[in-house]
């Protein structure tokens, strides 16, 4: 039987808008919180709310033994923020689940070494990050399940880190080019792993436009903020990732623009 169980955990500013648009192609979408309010606000949107409780380093999914293994896939949109031992809150909440669940991690191309070049999947990681971290145990445990997909920036719906800039004043190593990626792109990779069974890979998510620090940020300020910034940093440049090994093994195109600034203005439905 086809499994059409998806269990999303970290239901923020990517997960939200990831739930509903799989709850819109008819799949039942498992959702937690260890709000006691939120959690009824998760029904409201059709999901099928569960609590969360924490423990340390460990996180309980209450759902029973029957519930778990009808659930198809499981994917992590949690953040590092906050967590004492990231990595071992995000293997207790993958060991919870069914060992046929499929697992898609959401990563982050910030493990990658800063160096002055491209960078693939395959460059030189930061061996303390604790997103890295997870991404190792969770290889252990998840094998040939899990996909990890490391993400640019993220932006869109009224979200760009220009807005941090402007608060600083100014552009640090402004020679660099940016890494990002709408939030619509990221959402509709999710989807396509899922329909062609992308699993047991791991793929960059980055849009393709890699103009400099200095030039888009300043454009992002004017167009997006009606400000100005004075760029004091030129710095000697960054990394390049690439995420082209993902449009070449999935067919996947990147249909939203870094620098559509009238779309990212815009505040969608869900955020």
């Amino acid at each position: 039987m086809k499994m059409t169980s998806i269990a999303i955990i970290g239901l923020g500013w990517l997960g939200k808008p990831l739930a509903l648009g799989f709850k819109k192609q008819g799949f039942r979408v498992y959702t937690g919180t260890s709000d006691e309010f939120k959690l009824q606000q998760l029904n409201t949107f059709g999901f099928i709310g569960f609590q969360i409780s924490y423990d340390l380093d460990c996180v309980k999914i209450h759902l029973s033994e029957e519930e778990l293994n009808q659930i198809g896939y499981l994917i992590i949109c949690i953040p590092p923020t906050g967590f004492k031992n990231y990595s071992e809150t995000i293997l207790s909440i993958v060991s919870q689940f069914n060992e046929k669940t499929k697992v898609i991690f959401t990563s982050s191309t910030g493990i990658y070494e800063e160096i002055n070049g491209q960078v693939d999947e395959n460059s030189t990681k930061i061996p303390n990050h604790p997103v890295y971290h997870a991404e190792q145990n969770l290889e252990k445990i998840a094998g040939n399940r899990l996909t990890i997909l490391r993400l640019a920036g993220l932006i869109g719906h009224n979200r760009h880190p220009a807005r941090y800039f402007i608060d600083k004043k100014t552009i640090p190593n402004s020679n660099a080019p940016v890494n990002l990626v709408c939030q619509e792109d990221v959402i509709n990779a999710i989807h396509l792993i899922i329909e062609k069974q992308l699993f047991s890979e791991v793929f960059n998510i980055v849009n393709p436009f890699h103009p400099s620090k200095k030039d888009y940020y300043l454009a992002a300020a004017k167009e997006l903020f009606g400000t100005s910034m004075t760029r004091t940093d030129e710095g000697v440049g960054g990394k390049l990732i690439l995420g082209t090994k993902f449009e070449r093994e999935s067919g996947f195109n990147y249909l939203f623009p870094i620098d559509n600034w009238s779309e990212l203005l815009k505040t969608n439905e869900y955020n």
